[in-house]
């Protein structure tokens, strides 16, 4: 029998630099493979897993300075960070592997096999003790998307990974002076089968890729600065901001939204059901808790839905019931008082403008409870239960208000920061918002504040929604100018002038723009 020569049992070393390639390579090849992974299968990647973790354990006061800086783009350099860092930890891990791997008790003839193995290793390291550090559960018991799923996608990735680890390091190309017969056919026909694998599996990742990026969560924020917004926010210019890196999906077949807990009547009603009822339609508008003084995360819709009232009654609720708690299909929840959740106007809302609520917004069902910030609307719904009165959400571990009460705000709008106008009379317009307490009116000042001159206001869409305010304004002289605004509420209290950041219960201050006359 003849032996083939390149079938050898020791371990080829490999240079520092071919270590690090091959480390690289392979890291890469896992963090394509999770991400493909997560969108094919609907269910958290362990970036995501990690990102709510860094959020619950980041002092507020550090989250705070983060969030005011990037606003927006605060998630989606997190989530690049964290797959960066994947990428950086796979390349060290390959590094010592490839250094150590002479004193591992493998068959270097098989790499098929101790690809198997190194997968296998750090499936069970990440899935039974790094998941659970990062609140996923043991082996993923606590993870969105259902447990299977997750560790297939753990054990996909890290299998690719500990497979081109090893295919790359046992298998190597060859040098450019090596004729490709002397290489052996076994280890051609190696090499051809494992680059086939490796070209069918990034095509696959690649159209998940491609086909689950409208579920990325785009944090939209429009702003239009030196326009006036429209009264009503078309749907697709509507702001929206969630917890997630990537959105759910929600699948309407099989959804049921479930009223149980301490409840009398528990129940669960599906989509179907949900439409049937008697609903009612109402403007309001909502903010984000993170929204910056004269910032773009505020818009405005005409909302249709069912009483949230009318599904309590129906469950029976205790009168001794504190607060109500919202879950939601990407396990983010809140509360509201029972104050709020008894109000006629709290809704449970599946049309937006006329339309289904569309993935971002929340379908097929969110709560609207219009006097409240953002974070309390919970988007997404499938179960409403009652809770106590020290009850956490999401947000309310990490810091933030127990009741996120909108605070009164006003925005300019027109003109736009820094605009060069001239010595004539100039539009000025913008927004004003106070919650469920309605505004009263608006005023503007051009001269630091030591004078102010009431806006014209339009008549409000409802008692929640916000108000578009106009005036014209006559310049005395040239030179720089700062426009300011505050709005009064429907209770008669004036903005406050007070600066405070958003952490934890809502920006406030004047907006001010600088202009410059000439």
């Amino acid at each position: 029998m003849i032996q083939d020569d390149n079938d050898t049992k020791q371990t080829p070393s490999a240079s520092p630099k071919a270590a690090v390639g091959i480390g690289l390579a392979a890291s890469v090849v896992m963090t394509v493979l999770m991400v493909a992974l997560r969108f094919a299968l609907d269910t958290q990647s362990l970036s995501e897993l990690m990102a709510d973790r860094l959020t619950a354990i980041t002092p507020v006061e550090v989250f705070d300075f983060i969030l005011n800086r990037l606003q927006v783009g605060a998630k989606p350099i997190l989530f690049a960070m964290l797959l960066a860092g994947q990428v950086v930890v796979g390349s060290v891990v390959g590094i010592l592997y490839i250094r150590y791997s002479a004193k591992l008790p493998f068959d270097d003839s098989q790499p098929w096999h101790r690809g198997i193995l190194v997968g296998a290793f750090l499936w069970l390291l990440f899935a039974g003790l790094v998941t659970p550090l990062v609140d996923g559960g043991f082996f993923g018991s606590s993870v969105i998307g259902g447990r299977v799923t997750y560790l297939v996608l753990l054990l996909v990735s890290f299998g690719g990974y500990g497979l081109t680890l090893t295919h790359l390091h046992l298998i190597p190309l060859g040098d450019a002076d090596t004729p490709a017969a002397d290489m052996g056919r076994r280890r051609v026909l190696r090499q051809g089968a494992f680059l086939a694998l490796l070209a069918v599996a990034g095509a696959y990742s690649g159209r998940a890729i491609i086909q689950g990026f409208g579920s990325i969560s785009p944090a939209r924020v429009f702003n239009r600065s030196g326009e006036m917004p429209a009264e009503v926010t078309p749907n697709e210019e509507f702001y929206e901001v969630s917890k997630n890196i990537v959105n759910p999906k929600v699948d309407v077949t099989g959804w049921t939204l479930e009223i149980d807990g301490e409840v009398g009547n528990p129940f669960a009603i599906d989509y179907e059901e949900l439409q049937s009822l008697p609903w009612v339609e109402e403007y309001a508008t909502l903010t984000c808790i993170s929204n910056l003084v004269g910032g773009g995360l505020i818009s405005n819709a005409l909302w249709r839905g069912v009483p949230l009232k009318d599904f309590l009654e129906r469950a029976r609720l205790p009168e001794s019931t504190e607060r109500l708690a919202f879950h939601a299909a990407d396990g983010y929840v809140d509360s509201i008082p029972m104050e709020y959740a008894l109000r006629d106007q709290t809704i449970i809302a599946y049309m937006m403008n006329g339309v289904p609520l569309s993935d971002g917004h929340g379908f097929p069902a969110r709560i609207i409870v219009p006097g409240l910030y953002g974070m309390e609307n919970v988007k997404w719904l499938t179960r409403i239960t009652p809770v106590t009165a020290d009850f956490l959400g999401y947000w309310q571990v990490r810091g933030w208000d127990g009741t996120a009460v909108i605070k009164t705000m006003s925005r300019v709008d027109v003109p736009r920061r820094n605009a060069g106008l001239l010595l004539e009379e100039t539009f000025l317009g913008g927004v004003a918002f106070a919650g469920d307490r309605g505004v009263q009116h608006v005023e503007v000042s051009t001269d630091g504040g030591e004078t102010w001159q009431l806006a014209d206001m339009s008549d409000p869409l409802s008692q929640f929604s916000w108000v578009l305010w106009t005036t014209q304004w006559t310049p005395m002289s040239t030179g720089p100018f700062e426009v300011a605004v505050r709005a009064t509420d429907g209770r008669g209290d004036v903005q406050t002038s007070v600066v405070r950041g958003n952490v934890p219960s809502g920006a406030t201050g004047y907006h001010k723009v600088p202009v410059l006359v000439s």
